[in-house]
């Protein structure tokens, strides 16, 4: 029995972090990931080593969660860990490998934590073509930046040892040297009296004074998905020398003399009086701090006042100055300190500095991977914590500039000025004498939390008293990257399921009302979504008003004419009406087409689902003039003819759309998430097809946030939570068709569509008819049979090789 995990208090800093991830819309907001180029890794070895380090590292085995009003660290006694494996053998034809990769880094990053559930970390390894990468993800809670680094040198200890060794060896002589345990680091009693003076440190320093901030551009091009974006600048050999020479002059550190210049490109720009600057600070002060695996690192606020008659060299001195005096109080965390301030100061520096900077020094840098060297490539971050986030790191004998920024506020080409007007300021101040006020800059800044216009409605915010129908056109434009009108059908102007599920959460994110998706999937349109979202019926749908009650029967897809034929059809494994839009298009106009769809009445076995559905068709008086599905959708519609003959009805005839047969899943692993994985991708048709190799971590919660990281890397969308939804209802229908073995043979003509079926399941269907059914194979794929031309294809075979048992 796995014991209960332990109990601990936060840190300052991880409350606060806990908080931040559960306010923000964004929650990939705190997700740190290293993206390292690799030279053709073994996996399960690399499987092997990660255990091996989540084993040593209680950091990694720890989780969060809220007691009342606090957020306790949950440190489980073990953590599974797993490698997660994306590979194509060869990109799509329309981007390298590189570009390829790109897309897939940044997705990777941006799928979110489960801050209850351990390890808050993960490892994918990413492949395209020729090129590797090692993707590692952790969350900011458990590890920062050094700590990350003191975790990839124990991989690559473990590692070796396991490729020499085998995948156990024995973990006391892989890490001879026990690990520092986190859980102590930075107790002390806040009441106590040394506590209360070591903030009071930073609420003098802080009266009175500004956050430094560039002015806002205004928000991005309408239809932007990410709030951030990240771009790296390499300084120039003579900004590196002119830094060097400062650094010497004033007998400082080179980070002093960079931290001076961005305060005063910002003072240049229009920054007066006294501002203040955040600083990230690793507050590792002993060589344990040095050993710890843990998240340590703070964030302090450096105030200064840069004025014109001054030397540069002036600005050095006093930021050294101020990083020295700094040093015993770095430990205070900012929340506590905010909390202290006055609510005019709090006001005016903000609950998180608008500019943010840190010196990661040679972290990233010198690792390797069983003794192949790795290389560090840029943050595939595409949210942005602070309006500017400013990491200097040292690589061999450059310094480069990684810049997070905030796409809501800021233009790629306002960042890049800011960068320039820092070299040009680091050059003009390369010989002594010079005045701040001959320093010439570009950039605007101001004094105060920048204030950014809201021209667009914003996923997250306050519901609001009405939707007007432009809102509801803005969040389909998003969505579908076009612009649609009123009347307008989703799937007419390109829609598909997964975007369905897209659009949903994207509109009750905005309302804060539950849309009816059935009722509105009758009527497609932002029309019927509007009035759906109206508030009486809003209202109505979430239960303050009469209880919304759906009944098991059929949906209507088409009404057809009087008289006409009646097509009923049947959901597939995990979906309902959707895939057959396209069908029911193809077909004539008079024939009425209906849909058995899972009502989620919880029916466990395939037999079961085909009596549900019979009953209301039965009560209908008349039975349709065919019967059959798509997928698990011919399977069912075959059951439901079994059943029929038993309650003493003739059958219509069967229409068969590349389904399994009886006992063609021969267990439930069928099911697995892999397998509906690569059925989303191929279903979703995305621009980046489903990889070739493809291994999940087999805890879905996880392996659905790498599934949707790869929908968006294909240009898709979709919930997590939709996904997940989808993946049990998947996987209670798999289960389902596991189980089925022994079919009734049906005595009814039939039609017998195959695309991904082989001969023997023809064969076996065929065997399953008195009559053998018509059979037709197209050249096409299992999803893209109701696609394109060979749905055509299919509705002019179900209207013309029956037409004497439908018409």
């Amino acid at each position: 029995m796995t014991p209960a995990p332990e109990e601990l208090p936060s840190s300052p800093a991880q409350e606060a972090l806990w908080w931040i991830q559960h306010r923000a819309e964004r929650k990939d907001l705190y997700n740190l990931t290293w993206r390292l180029r690799v030279t053709r890794l073994d996996p399960v070895a690399l499987a092997a080593a990660w255990q091996l380090v989540v084993d040593r590292h209680e950091a990694l085995r720890t989780g969060f969660t809220r007691r009342g009003d606090a957020v306790v660290q949950l440190i489980h006694a073990t953590g599974e860990a797993t490698l997660q494996e994306v590979g194509w053998h060869e990109p799509p034809a329309d981007r390298t490998p590189e570009a390829l990769l790109d897309d897939v880094a940044a997705q990777f990053h941006a799928a979110p934590f489960d801050l209850e559930s351990v390890p808050l970390a993960r490892l994918a390894l990413v492949t395209a073509g020729p090129v590797e990468e090692l993707l590692v993800t952790v969350h900011h809670s458990i590890l920062d930046g050094w700590a990350l680094q003191l975790v990839m040198d124990d991989l690559r200890v473990a590692y070796t040892a396991v490729l020499e060794h085998g995948p156990r060896p024995d973990a006391a002589q892989v890490f001879p040297e026990a690990a520092v345990p986190y859980r102590e680091f930075g107790r002390q009693d806040p009441a106590g009296p040394k506590a209360a003076s070591d903030r009071a440190f930073w609420t003098g320093r802080l009266r009175g004074v500004k956050a430094a901030a560039l002015v806002p551009d205004g928000p991005e091009r309408p239809g932007t998905r990410s709030s951030g974006a990240a771009l790296r600048h390499r300084l120039s050999d003579d900004a590196q020398k002119a830094v060097a020479a400062i650094a010497q002059r004033v007998g400082s550190t080179a980070f002093a003399a960079q931290l001076a210049a961005v305060r005063t490109v910002l003072a240049r720009g229009g920054a007066s009086g006294r501002t203040a600057l955040g600083v990230v600070v690793a507050n590792r002060m002993s060589l344990d701090d040095q050993r710890r695996v843990g998240y340590c690192a703070n964030t302090v606020l450096l105030a200064d006042a840069v004025t014109d008659d001054e030397g540069f060299d002036d600005v050095v001195g006093r930021t050294r100055d101020g990083l020295w005096e700094s040093l015993p109080y770095q430990h205070v965390g900012f929340s506590e300190v905010f909390a202290d301030l006055s609510a005019e100061d709090r006001t005016a520096l903000g609950s998180t500095p608008p500019v943010l900077i840190t010196h990661h020094g040679g972290i990233g840098s010198g690792l390797s991977l069983g003794h192949e060297p790795v290389q560090l490539l840029p943050s595939p971050s595409t949210s942005a914590r602070c309006q500017l986030l400013v990491g200097i790191f040292e690589e061999g004998e450059h310094t480069v500039l990684e810049i997070e920024y905030d796409t809501d506020q800021l233009r790629e080409s306002t960042v890049r000025a800011f960068l320039h007007d820092i070299e040009s300021v680091l050059l003009a101040s390369a010989s002594p004498g010079g005045l701040v006020r001959d320093l010439q800059v570009s950039s605007r800044a101001a004094s105060g939390v920048p204030a950014l216009p809201q021209t667009a409605p914003v996923p997250g915010r306050a519901p609001s008293s009405a939707e007007p129908a432009a809102d509801v056109l803005a969040h389909w434009q998003r969505v579908l990257g076009t612009a649609v009108g009123m009347e307008d059908d989703f799937f007419d102007v390109g829609g598909h399921s997964l975007q369905v599920l897209e659009l949903v959460a994207l509109v009750e994110a905005n309302t804060g009302r539950q849309l009816d998706v059935a009722e509105w999937l009758d009527d497609p349109t932002p029309q019927r979504m509007a009035e759906l979202l109206a508030p009486a019926a809003a209202d109505d749908a979430s239960g303050s008003g009469p209880a919304l009650v759906r009944d098991s029967g059929p949906v209507t897809m088409q009404d057809g004419a009087p008289g006409g034929p009646h097509l009923h059809l049947v959901h597939g494994a995990g979906v309902g009406r959707i895939p057959y839009r396209a069908l029911v298009d193809a077909l004539p106009a008079d024939w009425r087409v209906t849909v058995s769809e899972d009502d989620g009445a919880g029916t466990t076995t395939v037999e079961e689902m085909a009596e549900r559905y019979l009953d209301p068709l039965l009560s209908g008086g008349r039975l349709p003039d065919l019967l059959g599905g798509w997928s698990m959708g011919g399977l069912l519609a075959h059951a439901m003819a079994a059943g029929l003959k038993r309650r003493g009805h003739r059958s219509p005839p069967l229409l068969l759309l590349d389904s399994p047969t009886p006992g063609a899943f021969t267990d439930a692993d069928r099911g697995d998430l892999d397998a509906f994985a690569r059925n989303v991708l191929r279903a979703a048709d995305a621009a980046v097809p489903p990889p070739d190799r493809m291994r999940l971590d087999r805890r879905a919660e996880r392996g659905i946030g790498v599934l949707a990281a790869l929908l968006r890397a294909g240009g898709g969308e979709a919930p997590a939570e939709a996904l997940q939804a989808r993946y049990t209802l998947h996987a209670r229908h798999v289960a389902a068709m596991s189980r089925y073995r022994d079919a009734a043979v049906a005595d009814v003509p039939g039609l017998l569509v195959a695309a991904d079926l082989t001969d023997e399941d023809v064969a076996r269907w065929q065997r399953l008819f008195t009559a053998e059914p018509a059979t037709v194979r197209l050249p096409t794929d299992h999803y893209a049979l109701l696609r394109g031309e060979a749905v055509r294809r299919v509705a002019d075979l179900v209207a013309g090789l029956l037409p004497a048992t439908v018409r």
